[in-house]
């Protein structure tokens, strides 16, 4: 384990934390948590966690939580959570959830949530779901011109309801239907 107490940061290949100021990062199994200024990384299968100013990274299966003015990313199979002020981007199968005029992107499959005037993106065969005054936009194969596209919708536009998600279905923007 390293560990510098004047700049609060940390590198280890496990779990780590990190003081108000810190930077901690893990190795593969690892865990990682940053204090209020802090940035946390973590390797393929750990979960990263950051405070006030943060960035929180996590590897191909992990799970990435930033605080309020935060970036959160998560790789392949992650979740990426960010708050008020955020930005959570997920990859693929990814679910990526972000604060009050945050924006949320996820890749192909996802499900993609953005708070109030957020932007919610998502790949084909995503969901995506705005709050108040956001914006769902959802990317689909169009089969016809053989390349992608995009459906978007402005929330309370068009029947675009709040806090619902949306998919699309034959080019356009449809509720989407709970089981």
């Amino acid at each position: 384990m390293t560990h510098d107490t004047l700049t609060d940061k940390a590198i280890v290949f496990g779990t780590v934390i990190a003081s108000e100021g810190g930077t901690a990062t893990a190795g593969e199994g690892g865990t990682a948590i940053a204090g209020d200024q802090g940035t946390a990384t973590v390797g393929d299968q750990g979960t990263a966690t950051a405070g006030y100013h943060s960035t929180a990274t996590a590897g191909d299966a992990g799970t990435a939580t930033a605080g309020d003015r935060g970036t959160a990313t998560a790789g392949n199979h992650g979740t990426a959570t960010a708050g008020d002020g955020g930005t959570a981007t997920a990859g693929y199968r990814g679910t990526a959830t972000a604060g009050k005029c945050g924006t949320a992107t996820a890749g192909e499959y996802g499900t993609a949530t953005a708070g109030e005037y957020g932007t919610a993106t998502v790949g084909d065969q995503g969901t995506a779901t705005a709050g108040k005054g956001g914006t769902i936009s959802v990317w689909y194969w169009d089969h016809q011109l053989g390349r992608y596209r995009v459906a978007v919708g402005d929330v309370g536009e068009g029947g675009i309801e709040a806090d619902t998600a949306y998919a699309v279905v034959d080019g356009k923007l449809t509720r989407k239907e709970t089981p």
